[in-house]
């Protein structure tokens, strides 16, 4: 498994900025809740995977 920081911040960047570009064609807008999540993947803080399983929990109860 890699480590958390193994992803540099600006490709972790892009990568957000895709994402919300993506949901944004749809009319969707990050909660502040996902905005929070995905400045912390962005520094390093959490993993891709660790945010996806953040949101499932968050909005599947």
């Amino acid at each position: 498994m890699k480590p958390v920081n193994s992803n540099p911040h600006e490709e972790r960047k892009k990568r957000v900025q895709f994402a919300v570009g993506l949901a944004a064609i749809d009319g969707g807008k990050p909660t502040t809740y996902t905005q929070n999540l995905l400045e912390q993947y962005e520094t390093g803080e959490v993993t891709a995977n660790q945010v996806k399983q953040a949101i499932i929990e968050k909005y599947t109860k």
